[in-house]
């Protein structure tokens, strides 16, 4: 089986190896916003990775593309594109009102297929973790989805974006793709508060490689003026925002200046879970997404005394960036579910690897 997340910047897939004992999990980078005629193409490639599979499984939040008018027309493209590259394969949507469905019955019901992946992650961890009520806090390189789980179901108040925005359940702050502008009005420094200029000049995937929970990509130009995603161009594109640079500040006041921004998003996050849980007494948190170093500590500061159990750590670090992928896998396989069901609380159960053709971050 092959599992496809489709998103505006990054589609994420999975797809289970031989008796389904092991799988390969990655994220392939695709601004799809840019190029929706492409994502044929791109599906293309990313299927390529996978070798030989007889079934697709997907989910997506591509329809939310400023390229298309409504979320029927992008929700319609993705269907589209993913019917080509089946090329006559069987093919299961996620809904979040009635689980997998056809294509033809997720055309029909666009709305209940669009941004649906938070409710598959979601879904699986309330079926391993049953017994507890859980709080999932899956960061991206985009947003942040925050969702209770009692004792095996999903207790979310939201389903659709707009609803999800409304509750708290739905974050805009992610790892990478951020604008440090939506940080504002204003941020202080070594004593000096200054104003936030409302500009896309740098992102917070430039703030963590200042911060060091990155690492440098010299040779990756997605940032906000093209230059590369290194320490020292990271730091001129951070101080941009309270308009200076590296002729005016030091690289050490740039990084203190992420930091700033740093602890910014994490109380952001740290609100929002405690918005979400109200009242009720937590017995774990799961974090999961290529951003869950920043879920974790907005989980420290939320909720202090909680136990935390890493998606990483029972699925592997490349499952954990493609998170929403496996799930869809192990929710189309029942006996993936009892495994991991049965095998939880064990480090490293399943053989998850990201393959030659991945990148270990996510833009």
């Amino acid at each position: 089986m092959m599992a496809l997340d489709i998103g505006g910047a990054n589609i994420k897939a999975a797809h289970i190896v031989g008796a389904g004992t092991a799988m390969h999990a990655w994220s392939h980078p695709f601004a799809l916003w840019q190029s929706p005629g492409d994502l044929v193409r791109e599906l293309a490639v990313v299927c390529g990775h996978a070798g030989a599979f007889d079934q697709m499984l997907v989910t997506m939040t591509a329809e939310l593309c400023d390229c298309f008018a409504t979320k029927r027309e992008g929700v319609e493209h993705v269907l589209g594109a993913v019917d080509t590259v089946a090329a006559g394969r069987q093919v299961q949507v996620w809904s979040t009102n009635a689980g997998f469905m056809t294509p033809a019955q997720a055309h029909a019901h666009p709305w209940a297929c669009a941004a649906g992946n938070w409710h598959a992650l979601a879904t699986l961890i309330a079926r391993v973790f049953n017994d507890e009520t859980v709080v999932l806090v899956d960061t991206g390189s985009t947003t942040t989805d925050i969702i209770t789980l009692d004792h095996g179901d999903v207790r979310a108040v939201g389903l659709a974006d707009a609803q999800r925005l409304a509750s708290s359940e739905l974050v805009y702050i992610g790892a990478a793709r951020t604008p440090l502008c939506a940080l504002g009005p204003s941020v202080q420094l070594i004593g000096t508060t200054y104003g936030v200029m409302a500009e896309h000049f740098a992102t917070s995937a430039d703030v963590f490689v200042l911060t060091g929970d990155c690492e440098e990509q010299p040779n990756c130009n997605d940032t906000a003026d093209g230059r590369p995603l290194s320490r020292r161009c990271a730091a001129a594109r951070v101080l941009r925002m309270i308009g200076a640079d590296l002729e005016l500040m030091a690289m050490n006041e740039a990084q203190a200046l992420a930091h700033v921004f740093a602890i910014s998003m994490r109380d952001r996050l740290a609100g929002a879970i405690t918005r979400v849980i109200d009242v009720r007494m937590i017995d774990r948190i799961i974090l999961s997404g290529s951003g869950a170093f920043l879920a974790q500590r907005a989980a420290d500061r939320a909720l202090p005394s909680v136990t935390q159990t890493h998606f990483a750590d029972l699925f592997g670090k490349s499952a954990s960036h493609a998170a929403c992928a496996v799930a869809l896998l192990a929710l189309a396989d029942h006996d993936a579910t009892c495994r991991f069901m049965a095998r939880r609380d064990r480090r490293g159960f399943c053989d998850v690897t990201s393959g030659d053709h991945t990148a270990d971050t996510e833009r």
